[in-house]
């Protein structure tokens, strides 16, 4: 029953229209790195689309050539 409401949850999180503008604004590299918790909010940055539930940005998205960017800029 857990696994049910997992999966159900997971879903809904990529339904949101925060999820739905990452993906449009999105590089495709499914490679992260983990960045020193930055304030930042949602939205398009010049640095990329951050998606932010806590208002802290913890994730930032590897660039096609292997290096990691400005986090939360604009």
């Amino acid at each position: 029953m857990w696994a049910i409401v997992v999966i159900l949850g997971v879903v809904g999180i990529y339904k949101t229209d925060s999820m739905q503008s990452f993906q449009q604004h999105s590089n495709h590299n499914p490679v992260y790195e983990f960045v020193w918790a930055v304030p930042c909010e949602n939205g398009l940055r010049s640095s990329g689309y951050s998606v932010v539930p806590t208002g802290r940005l913890f994730l930032k998205q590897v660039n096609k050539d292997g290096t990691v960017g400005a986090v939360c800029s604009d």
